[in-house]
């Protein structure tokens, strides 16, 4: 994923669209970035619109419950005035909202929609965007939203992602997530790039296991194969002269970590540093969610 958006990892000042069918695996990739931003000594926000977080899930996926900012809104409004919130507060690397079609108008959830307001939701969305796009360039926060595709016949589309044009405009980073074929180890799904005005748009395909999210060891197995930094005799994975398989990986974070650097040193790709960025984080949400 580092690879195919080209820079590293998820881009900070920025944001960041993740869209595709339901139950590809969005939501499960977001509480894992979550969680690996945790591991960096970063601070991460969640704007659980949906209303769907499940506690235990985002546990056993790696989340640290007691660091995570979780944020309910009334309404899209709020949610997305919640957003520039944290973003002009400077104190989130990480802002998630799960998710934009869940943004429902202030108006329509009143009962006061009517005929002339199909697009509320586009309109609401693009106005909250264009206040976020005025304050998070010199935020370090990078804002990842997900989102769903719809059917859409009209001018040559056959699917789009909700939200309108505002989102794609806004959104520095766009990705698909599909669902391609079943492997030993559980789904693969590909995620391609569709658009980035950071670096020139890329291609990747993550194994997620089930219950257990994406798989950072058949991960890193299949890319050090790939790269010449894994070697295999027979059945068996070699790394630095250590047996190197998923179960090993499970069982010894240091041989991750120096595997981990290994394939990223192959592949071109800048080593992680932990940066944090906390400072009165949890006061900040608070006033954010009461605004």
């Amino acid at each position: 994923m580092d690879a195919a958006l080209g820079i590293g990892g998820l881009p900070r000042g920025r944001m960041m669209e993740l869209f595709g069918p339901a139950g590809v695996g969005k939501s499960t990739l977001a509480l894992q970035v979550i969680a690996a931003a945790q591991g960096e000594g970063q601070t991460a926000a969640l704007v659980d619109v949906e209303c769907t977080f499940d506690a235990a899930y985002a546990a056993r996926l790696g989340v640290r419950l007691d660091r995570l900012v979780l944020l309910r809104a009334d309404n899209g409004e709020q949610a997305l005035r919640m957003v520039e919130r944290l973003v002009v507060g400077h104190g989130v690397d990480l802002v998630v909202v799960d998710s934009v079609a869940a943004l429902a108008p202030a108006e329509e959830l009143a009962g006061g929609a009517t005929e002339g307001s199909a697009f509320a939701h586009s309109e609401m969305v693009a106005n909250g965007l264009r206040r976020i796009s005025r304050v998070i360039g010199p935020s370090p926060a990078c804002v990842l939203l997900l989102n769903q595709v719809r059917a859409y016949f009209g001018f040559g589309y056959t699917e789009t992602s909700t939200g309108g044009w505002g989102l794609k405009l806004h959104a520095a980073v766009r990705a698909d997530l599909r669902e391609v074929g079943q492997e030993r180890a559980g789904r693969r799904v590909a995620m391609k790039v569709v658009k980035n005005q950071l670096a020139a748009p890329g291609q990747a395909e993550l194994v997620f296991v089930e219950g257990d999210g994406w798989s950072a060891e058949w991960e890193m197995l299949e890319l050090g194969l790939r790269h010449g930094v894994l070697r295999k005799t027979g059945s068996t994975v070699w790394f630095e002269g250590e047996v190197c398989g998923a179960a090993e990986l499970q069982a010894d974070a240091n041989l991750c970590v120096r595997l981990n650097s290994a394939i990223r040193a192959v592949m071109g790709l800048p080593q992680r540093k932990p940066v944090g960025r906390a400072a009165g984080v949890v006061g900040m949400a608070e006033r954010a969610q009461g605004s």
